[in-house]
């Protein structure tokens, strides 16, 4: 009976990224990433009727403009997500099966070009990884036999990069992803 309860279900998702501004305790280094897409692939273990456990690889890419007064710089950055999260199902409805999340990982900042000012400069920034802490919830709508749409939002609190540039990038805050994002499901 309890082998019953277990399967794997795999979903290819698209989502909106839209990140919080951060500003230091100065007021004098803020950064306002861009809104991008990104795309997601999930595999969720089921380990009984309510429970499961998910691991996520992501990918957008977008910039992160920091304002140091009298400049503002560009960095355009990949940012590859992988996380893990715990899943509690507490409904298990015929056509719709909402989920909450929670859970962690890591966010890699990928350095691409630089820029102050609009003007292509090397500022000596490089990659950097941080962890990230992971919540969400959302729905699975039964669509036909196997497939199903994933209607969720995600969110990632992390620590701001600052790409190793000394004292010009660092703002010491949080900052936020926000991710509403659906998706294809097949459950096996």
């Amino acid at each position: 009976a309890a082998n019953a309860q277990q399967r794997v279900d795999l979903a290819i998702s698209g989502a909106g990224v839209f990140s919080k501004t951060t500003t230091s305790a100065s007021g004098g280094v803020s950064d306002t990433p861009t809104k991008s897409f990104a795309v997601l692939g999930s595999v969720r273990y089921h380990l009984a009727k309510r429970h499961a456990f998910e691991v996520n690889l992501g990918h957008t890419r977008n910039s992160q403009i920091f304002s140091v007064s009298p400049d503002t710089y560009r960095v355009t950055t990949g940012i590859g997500e992988f996380t893990a999260a715990y899943v509690f199902t507490p409904l298990q409805g015929k056509r719709f099966q909402p989920f909450l999340l929670a859970g962690g990982g890591a966010l890699k900042f990928s350095v691409g070009n630089t820029y102050i000012d609009t003007i292509q400069q090397n500022l000596g920034a490089h990659s950097v990884t941080t962890l990230a802490l992971l919540y969400g919830g959302g729905t699975d709508c039964h669509l036909w036999k196997f497939f199903a749409l994933r209607l969720q939002y995600r969110g990632l609190v992390y620590r701001n990069p600052d790409f190793g540039v000394p004292g010009r990038f660092f703002t010491g805050t949080r900052g936020h992803l926000a991710e509403p994002a659906a998706g294809i499901v097949v459950k096996f």
